[in-house]
């Protein structure tokens, strides 16, 4: 896979555990969860494509 798609399905996977977490989880958590693992999701994406697109480069 390239570093595009494994960003992409990084990015995806946290951001529907936050949709499931905004649904199931009680109204003061919920959106904070789901806030916080949106913008994990987003930090980790970057992280692994930085990472991965830097090895393909050499």
């Amino acid at each position: 896979m390239r570093a595009h798609m494994i960003r992409f399905l990084i990015q995806a996977s946290f951001a529907i555990a936050g949709i499931l977490a905004v649904a199931f989880v009680a109204a003061p958590f919920g959106p904070t969860l789901a806030f916080f693992l949106l913008v994990f999701g987003l930090w980790m994406g970057r992280r692994v494509f930085l990472r991965l697109e830097s090895r393909d480069r050499f």
